[in-house]
């Protein structure tokens, strides 16, 4: 049944075949990707749950940090912080609802801890904050809230339980998380099972159909390609079987009645050509006889077919060329005569010719090296011209240049005087800034040693005076660290003093090279105003020579111009000499050949 089918439709059912498995396994890849992405989509959501309660935890760490800030010190910035930290815990938990909407025990867990939250803060936060309030800034304020109950042991257990329905929320949420992965896990499985095997399905359906198609077209093929190969090795008779009722057999069966055809053809053309072949062979014996010469043969075929007619015609051909054979050798004597004379003259003008032309080239190529010469002097003039015209320039720019110099030296000789009477006045000012340096040390001393009087102190009033002996550590600290930065600023004076010093130095030797660089500049200005004196002198000189020298090589190329009008008319003279010359001896030996070729035909008289 498939071989009945045509090659069209054999290939749409073998492709379309391949493409339903295709699409089948298509369709069950898509099905796996989908619920793949959507276990991905609730891995996130559970690390976004996970990221939610840890934003929370941080909340309520940021709450407890503020307000145990405010408890020590009373500032009212760690008040107003710890109020809008509280304020920020709603929303961190309506979020948290909202993420886990789809999981009521996780909604009922918050809700609990919302409701745990606000007790919190209500009973143990705010109580606490208004009693520091209260407190104020009384002396031991701070231990007086250390020894609240609140923050002894009730606000310690209440936070601990929001801290553990938390922890048992996000335990929670990373089961979920384990569970989700696993199941992620074996969709990936499942997904990569399923390619493999849909590939393999694919790769031997694809296998099954090429040899079901190569079947199909490779034996009709095959038949009809050994009956071709008979034909051409000359069996005439050999014929290709029909296979099947596809393209292929209507090739087969047409095939093999061309083949019959021409079999049929072969005949006839055989005996055609055999009464052809006795005609020419008479038409080539009287051909070969005036190939040889002899023209006296005589054509006997005749007939109105394309033989009789050809037949005809080389009868009138050979009378033709009998008559046309008689005049050629009439005219042929007369022809090597006249091309005899004719070339004996030729060679004569082109000898002529030939002297005319070298002399020609002689003169063009003295003409051209005049020419080269007077060009090549009129350009190194005009390059000395403009070399004048520049070094006068030059001469002048380099001139104003010095004198801004001069002008521009005389101001830092000026700033010179200026940068040390600054400096010296900075030396001065260090001088002052150390001697206030002294005084901060002797009351950093003294500011050291009430620090050493008031921890003695500290020490005898006992308990009470605990907090101030941590002042007057501090303040010892504090004197110790002025101690120790006056005597640092105090090194950096003495070094910026020997700095200043240097400097100083430095200017005044550099005051006196600019003051001797001053008077250097100034005498080679001098210089080049005799200089460019001198320039300015040369270049009418160099105008005058550069216009004679112009005219020159105006004649020059006018000269080489002439000559070379003159060599082109001479070489076209030689050139048209030598092609006379040359058809003249063309025609000798044609002359000659036309003789020899008429002398060796056989003419009847």
């Amino acid at each position: 049944m498939f071989k009945d089918l045509s090659i069209k439709k054999k290939l749409y059912l073998s492709f379309s075949a391949i493409l339903a498995i295709i699409l089948v396994l298509l369709s069950i890849a898509y099905n796996r990707f989908n619920n793949l992405s959507e276990a991905n989509g609730w891995d996130r959501h559970t690390m976004d749950v996970i990221h939610a309660i840890d934003q929370l935890r941080n909340d309520l760490l940021q709450v407890q940090v503020e307000a145990r800030g405010y408890y020590l010190t009373g500032n009212q910035q760690r008040l107003e912080r710890t109020h809008k930290e509280i304020a920020d815990l709603p929303g961190a938990i309506g979020e948290l609802q909202k993420l886990t909407a789809d999981n009521p025990d996780q909604v009922a867990r918050f809700k609990k801890l919302e409701q745990m939250i606000r007790t919190w803060s209500d009973e143990i936060i705010e109580s606490q904050l208004k009693l520091r309030q209260e407190l104020g800034d009384k002396v031991g304020a701070a231990d007086a809230m250390g020894r609240t109950p609140q923050l002894s042991g009730s606000a310690t257990s209440a936070i601990g339980e929001v801290y553990k329905t938390m922890n048992d929320a996000s335990a929670e949420e990373k089961r979920l998380l384990v569970a989700r992965t696993k199941a992620s896990e074996q969709l990936q499985e499942t997904m990569r099972a399923v390619l493999i095997g849909g590939g393999m399905v694919c790769v031997l359906l694809s296998l099954g159909v090429a040899w079901l198609l190569a079947r199909a077209l490779l034996a009709p093929l095959n038949n009809l390609t050994q009956a071709v190969h008979k034909i051409a090795a000359g069996d005439q008779s050999a014929r290709a079987r029909v296979l099947s009722n596809d393209e292929l057999g209507d090739v087969s069966t047409e095939f093999n009645r061309m083949a019959q055809a021409i079999q049929d053809n072969q005949a006839n053309e055989l005996a055609a050509t055999n009464l052809l072949k006795s005609k020419v062979d008479s038409l080539l014996g009287v051909v070969s006889k005036a190939a040889d010469g002899d023209l006296t043969g005589q054509i006997t075929v005749q007939g109105e077919d394309a033989i009789g007619r050809l037949a005809g015609g080389l009868d009138r051909m050979f009378s033709n060329l009998r008559a046309l054979l008689n005049n050629v050798q009439k005219a042929g004597i007369q022809v090597t005569t006249s091309a005899t004379e004719i070339a004996a003259s030729a060679k004569q003008q082109e000898a002529t010719g030939i002297e005319q032309a070298q002399t020609s080239v002689e003169i063009l190529s003295t003409t051209k090296e005049i020419s080269a010469n007077t060009s090549q002097l009129l350009k190194t003039m005009e390059e000395a011209t403009a070399v004048a015209d520049y070094t006068t320039s030059a001469t002048a720019d380099a001139q104003n240049n010095l004198k801004r110099m001069d002008g521009t030296m005389q101001h830092m000789v000026s700033a010179t005087d200026s940068i040390n009477a600054k400096l010296a006045a900075l030396s001065e000012k260090a001088s002052n800034i150390n001697s206030v340096l002294i005084t901060i040390t002797k009351v950093a001393d003294q500011t050291n040693i009430l620090s050493l009087n008031a921890a003695i102190e500290a020490e005898k009033a006992g308990e009470a005076g605990r907090g101030f002996s941590v002042v007057a550590t501090e303040i010892r600290r504090l004197a110790d660290q002025t101690s120790v930065s006056t005597w640092d600023i105090e090194q950096m004076l003495k070094e910026m003093q020997s700095a200043v010093s240097a400097s100083v130095m430095g200017m005044d030797k550099f005051s006196e090279e600019i003051r001797r660089s001053v008077g250097e500049v100034r005498q080679v200005t001098d210089q080049l105003s005799g200089v460019m004196d001198q320039v300015q002198k040369l270049a009418p000189q160099f105008d005058v020579v550069l216009q004679g020298m112009q005219s020159q090589a105006v004649g020059a190329e006018q000269i080489t111009a002439t000559m070379m009008q003159l060599n082109d008319a001479t070489q076209q003279t030689v050139e048209s000499l030598k092609a006379t010359s040359e058809a003249v001896h063309q025609l000798q030996y044609a002359a000659g050949d036309l003789q020899t070729s008429v002398a060796n035909f056989a003419v009847a008289v």
